[in-house]
């Protein structure tokens, strides 16, 4: 592989940064950091928690939560991290029963318990019941251990494959969901006796990219969002251990967050990084970090490559990443401080060369590939909404700023001022700001004010 498709493949959009390639980002963050937001109520409570995570898909959640996860190892505990859509759930189509079952099949898996296992116990009383759904031909007690264990992992991987099967496992996991709940915090109870030596300070649960799941609506009805987290919140707080649910953005942004504040020991989100100042100006801070964070992935391929990245070095055999430093400036700064839109231009500006140096011109095709996407994403209505948004660097509560907040044309910061207050602002998109529509809506808006272009 040539060094271009090295440093191509490096930014995938898709995957979690390994430990290597991790930049501390607190900084422009407004000083969040993941152990200190949702680690030390673990550390700290005498008592099992049950606590929320959000953030938009493609902020570097998921790189944080394996921190935490990592973290949490080092001070005793035994963690089971899972991403619950890779093998367990259909994100379109998703109940509380769906979440459940992925729980059980995963500490199951994670804490072989031989002798007196509550979980396999509480299959085996109901093995008729699923053999006959599945058709599962075996009696369950000429199963080894492993192939008993497995058994879980095949129902999860039926409801999120076979549809026509989903609604009737659920009904049976439904009419048998108290019976599980305890079967669970029985083998949680047994399991936390029997933990690896050094990782005895208990068990947590970390479900990750529950936030992809879809909402559900049907008339006269509550909302699958409103179901899992509201109505079942007992459940889902109901295990004896600690728990870090992963929850869709759209329900933080939404009427149903002031009732899961209370519901829950925790609800954090997972702040954007600060590559603007509210004035408007660049954050200097912000625009270092992900220039570190480039950074960090191009050494991890050529050591060497860190001089070389915004131009040629003289007496250096090794071409320039970026032909300029405005390039890599422009380029970080068009990502808003989402860490996907800032992988997915990278990638889109390589793939506008055949060969490195990354040049100017290539970073202008790929922001404006980007800026079109962006562009249909946003209904005739609400360009108004956003030239508004952007002037008052604020948002209001309804449907109309929460979807703009989904879609990522709005975008949420935070940061802690001279006297320690929390400020939280809103700004639109930088790649928004570029498209004619929000440039007239903007000037509309100004003329109406005074306030200059």
């Amino acid at each position: 592989m040539d060094l271009l498709a090295e440093i191509y493949n490096s930014f995938n959009p898709f995957e979690t940064a390994s430990k290597e390639a991790y930049v501390d980002c607190r900084e422009v963050r407004g000083n969040w950091e993941v152990y200190q937001e949702l680690g030390k109520k673990v550390v700290l409570s005498n008592h099992a928690t049950c606590q929320l995570c959000s953030g938009h898909r493609g902020t570097g959640k998921s790189t944080e939560l394996l921190r935490l996860k990592e973290n949490l190892e080092g001070r005793g505990y035994f963690v089971v991290y899972f991403a619950v859509d890779d093998q367990d759930i259909e994100p379109e189509d998703v109940e509380y029963a769906d979440i459940l079952m992925a729980c059980t099949r995963h500490l199951v898996e994670a804490v072989k318990i031989e002798q007196h296992n509550p979980l396999l116990e509480w299959m085996k009383s109901r093995w008729e019941s699923f053999n006959d759904l599945m058709q599962m031909e075996v009696s369950f007690e000429k199963l080894n251990l492993e192939q008993q264990i497995s058994q879980f992992s095949k129902i999860t991987a039926t409801i999120k494959a076979v549809p026509d099967m989903r609604r009737e496992i659920r009904q049976k996991i439904n009419a048998n969901t108290p019976s599980l709940v305890k079967a669970l915090n029985d083998f949680i109870l047994q399991a936390q006796k029997s933990l690896p030596k050094g990782k005895n300070n208990g068990l947590v649960i970390i479900v990750d990219n529950l936030d992809r799941i879809v909402e559900i609506k049907e008339e006269g009805r509550p909302s699958n969002y409103e179901e899992i987290y509201l109505n079942r919140s007992e459940m889902l707080r109901g295990l004896k251990c600690h728990v870090l649910y992963t929850v869709p953005i759209d329900v933080v942004y939404s009427d149903l967050a002031t009732n899961l504040d209370s519901s829950y020991h925790n609800l954090e989100v997972v702040p954007m990084m600060m590559v603007r100042n509210p004035n408007g100006d660049a954050n200097e801070t912000g625009l270092k970090k992900l220039r570190e964070l480039i950074c960090q992935r191009v050494k991890l391929i050529e050591p060497k490559l860190e001089k070389t990245l915004e131009g040629k070095v003289k007496g250096l055999d090794l071409p320039a990443v970026f032909d300029s430093p405005e390039t890599l400036k422009q380029l970080c700064l068009m990502s808003g401080g989402h860490m996907r839109d800032l992988m997915k231009l990278i990638q889109s500006a390589i793939e506008q060369v055949d060969q490195l140096p990354i040049t100017s011109k290539a970073v202008k095709l790929a922001i404006e590939k980007a800026r079109e996407t962006y562009r249909k994403g946003v209904q005739e209505h609400h360009w108004d909404i956003l030239a508004e948004a952007n002037s008052c660097k604020d948002k209001k509560d309804d449907k109309e700023h929460l979807r703009l907040l989904r879609n990522r044309s709005l975008l949420e910061y935070r940061y802690y001022d001279d006297n320690d207050s929390l400020q939280i602002w809103c700004d639109v998109h930088p790649l928004i700001e570029g498209t004619p529509k929000f440039k007239d809506a903007l000037s509309k808006i100004q003329s109406v004010t005074g306030t200059a272009l």
